[in-house]
C-alpha cells in the first residue's frame, strides 16, 4: 500500500470565488401613465427671505401664500406628519415667526398641500442665519 502526501499552505488554494450561472427573472408587469395624467408637485420655496431678527426670534418670509402649509425642520429630514423630532413647526402663513436660541440657526422649509396624507414639495430650502445675539 502506497499512500502520496502532499504539503502546502493557503496559498496553494485558488480563492474562494466560483462562478456559477444564474436564472433571469423576469421583470412584473408595468403600466404607462401619460404624463398629462401625473399630479404635478409643490413647487420648491425659492424666494424665502429672513425679514427679522430679534434676539429671541426670526421672522421669515415664505415667499408664497402656502397652498396648506410650510413645514420648518432643524435639519432636512424627517419630512410629514408621522415624525415631529426635529420639528420647529408647521404653519398656514406667509409669515412665520420662528425661535431664536443661539447666534448661529439653520432652519429647513419644505411645502406641503391641504390634501389628506399632505403632499411635500421634493426639495427643501435651507435658511441659515449667523447674526449677534
Amino acid at each position: 500500500m502506497e499512500y502520496a502526501v502532499h504539503f502546502a499552505d493557503d496559498r496553494a488554494e485558488p480563492l474562494a470565488l466560483a462562478f456559477s450561472s444564474a436564472a433571469a427573472r423576469t421583470v412584473p408587469a408595468t403600466t404607462s401613465v401619460p404624463l398629462s395624467q401625473l399630479k404635478a408637485g409643490l413647487p420648491a420655496l425659492t424666494a424665502v427671505e429672513v425679514v427679522d431678527v430679534a434676539s429671541t426670534t426670526i421672522t421669515i418670509d415664505a415667499g408664497i401664500s402656502p397652498v396648506g402649509g410650510v413645514e420648518v425642520r432643524r435639519s432636512d429630514a424627517g419630512w410629514g406628519p408621522d415624525n415631529d423630532r426635529n420639528l420647529i413647526g408647521r404653519f398656514g402663513t406667509r409669515l412665520i415667526t420662528l425661535p431664536r436660541l443661539s447666534r448661529v440657526q439653520n432652519y429647513f422649509l419644505r411645502q406641503y398641500d391641504a390634501s389628506s396624507p399632505a403632499n411635500y414639495s421634493e426639495f427643501s430650502t435651507a435658511i441659515f442665519v449667523d447674526y449677534p445675539i
